[in-house]
């Protein structure tokens, strides 16, 4: 019973948390690596990405990537190393999304490392590009229905005010 007890408390350490978060770093450490490695094969290899049909110098980047993966986790012996290998294969695997799918899904993560360069977005009001201005067709009275106002001149006013009172109020109808 007291063997039971013990296994249920869990020690925490720093080894143990550094252990624990080694597997997850060592694989992302490998898919910046093979991403690294596919921008220098890009430069390497021109593919037109104008291009709307397939291209099949385009698949030579994953399967460089996936190969050094899949090889290097398979032929190494130290774990670390096959956890790296792993991260470079799955490279490989976002590099072939990126050419089937025409969208890379790593793109978020490249700009987050600062791997990426800036990307230049346009901001455009979309109201303002789908609809028209609204200019209203109001109908022109004719001149012979508009009332004759009359112009008052400052000579004909007398005093500070003329003829004028205070309006405290007004009622719109």
């Amino acid at each position: 019973m007291a063997q039971k007890e013990s296994n249920s408390k869990v020690k925490l350490d720093a080894k143990a948390i550094i252990e624990e978060l080694k597997t997850p770093g060592l694989i992302i450490l490998g898919m910046v690596g093979g991403n690294m490695a596919g921008k220098l094969i890009d430069k390497a290899v021109k593919v037109d990405d104008t291009a709307t049909g397939f291209q099949a110098k385009a698949l030579i980047k994953p399967v460089i990537q996936i190969t050094a993966g899949v090889g290097g986790a398979l032929f190494l012996k130290d774990k670390n190393l096959k956890l790296i290998c792993s991260g470079v294969a799955a490279s490989g695997i976002a590099s072939t999304v990126k050419v089937f799918l025409k969208k890379d899904i790593l793109q978020g993560l490249t700009n987050f490392a600062g791997l990426g360069e800036a990307v230049n977005q346009v901001f455009r009001e979309p109201l303002n590009l789908s609809i028209e201005p609204y200019n209203p067709d109001l109908p022109q009275l004719p001149p012979s229905q508009m009332a004759a106002l009359p112009v008052e001149y400052e000579s004909d006013m007398s005093g500070d005010l003329g003829e004028y009172t205070e309006i405290k109020s007004v009622e719109i109808l």
